[in-house]
């Protein structure tokens, strides 16, 4: 298994694929949120350094994704934030050690920025706080969310 520092066009290709079964498995509200990425505001934000790509990729085959959000927090302005966007790995990869590691080598990464305060936002139907948790992070909030505007 071989993880890396990607950049955004040179896995537009491969993640469709892993995209859709992201979708399938962890997207709430189907029925009103369409799959529909906007590629160039995630370039834009790639270009203006404050977006970050890690793959796992078994050979060559794309195999998992991590995007984080770079940036300066609005309520703590000298503090650098690394939220994360996405976090998926294909089913088929789950049951080795290919997460947690995929997990610190984004920690890894992410640290050569400097002092920098890493989040993770957990999907209820796939809680991965356990590896979060040995890996040193705890739990600090809760999201809860719901479709407004529908009857």
């Amino acid at each position: 298994m071989k993880f890396q520092k990607e950049i955004l066009y040179m896995v537009m290709e491969d993640i469709e694929y892993l995209l859709k079964l992201h979708y399938q498995e962890l997207t709430l509200h189907k029925e009103h949120i369409a799959l529909d990425p906007d590629w160039e505001r995630y370039a834009d934000l790639e270009r203006a350094g404050k977006l970050l790509i890690f793959t796992a990729r078994d050979e060559e085959r794309l195999v998992g994704y991590s995007v984080f959000f770079i940036n300066n927090h609005i309520h703590y302005k000298n503090n650098l934030f690394a939220v994360n966007d996405v976090l998926f790995l294909h089913p088929e990869y789950r049951k080795n050690s290919c997460g947690p590691r995929l997990i610190k080598f984004c920690d890894e990464e992410v640290s050569k920025l400097g002092k920098v305060k890493i989040t993770w936002h957990v999907k209820v139907s796939r809680d991965f706080r356990p590896i979060l948790h040995r890996l040193g992070y705890v739990d600090e909030e809760v999201i809860c969310g719901k479709m407004a505007g529908i009857q």
